[in-house]
């Protein structure tokens, strides 16, 4: 579904006639479009497969300032002590956004337009939005209940999406590969559990 798509079935949900275009000066289409937006800017504040990058290395310029990108809203460095800040790397032990080398980073997070989003997604946001949009404006308590259904139905959908993308594997951890080797977890390799 497109964008316009969605606001017209925000629309619809209120008895408002569809618009043809986003850009329309219809208010309703206006206020949809804004309970749209929001939505999908929330549903990305998260990890999600399709709007996480990994391993990014972020380069230092010539004064020795390293920028965050601005389209990840959200940076984990590998260092511990580096933050974002003022769209630049700050170190917190030093007290300085001048770090004079290549930062690494673990996770960056972006949020991405409508058209770049996967159809599950979409769904799940154009239902969440249908949610706060006849609670905003209507009020009517059935139909928000019937909506958030939906809206759950289509969070399942986004989630074994997310499942299925990212291939999480309880093996792939730590603890569980120590485990595996051998090694006994917290220190107790060599005591003697139980007694008689």
């Amino acid at each position: 579904m497109d964008e316009l798509e969605a606001v017209n079935m925000l629309l619809r949900l209120i008895g408002s006639s569809p618009v043809n275009s986003l850009e329309t000066a219809h208010p309703d289409a206006k206020n949809a479009k804004v309970t749209l937006d929001r939505v999908r800017k929330q549903t990305q504040r998260k990890s999600w497969w399709f709007n996480s990058d990994y391993n990014l290395v972020l380069e230092a310029d010539t004064k020795g300032f390293v920028a965050v990108p601005k389209q990840y809203t959200s940076v984990t460095f590998k260092e511990p002590y580096y933050i974002e800040r003022s769209g630049r790397v700050y170190d917190k032990v030093n007290q300085t956004s001048k770090i004079g080398k290549d930062v690494e980073t673990y996770l960056c997070i972006q949020i991405l337009d409508w058209d770049n989003l996967p159809d599950v997604v979409q769904d799940y946001c154009a239902y969440s939005a249908a949610v706060q949009f006849i609670r905003d404006e209507l009020e009517d308590p059935s139909k928000s209940k019937e909506l958030k259904e939906d809206a759950a139905k289509a969070f399942v959908d986004m989630k074994n999406q997310d499942l299925t993308e990212n291939k999480y594997n309880m093996f792939n951890k730590a603890r569980v590969r120590r485990a595996r080797v051998g090694v006994r977890p917290y220190g107790m390799t060599n005591r003697v559990l139980f007694t008689e």
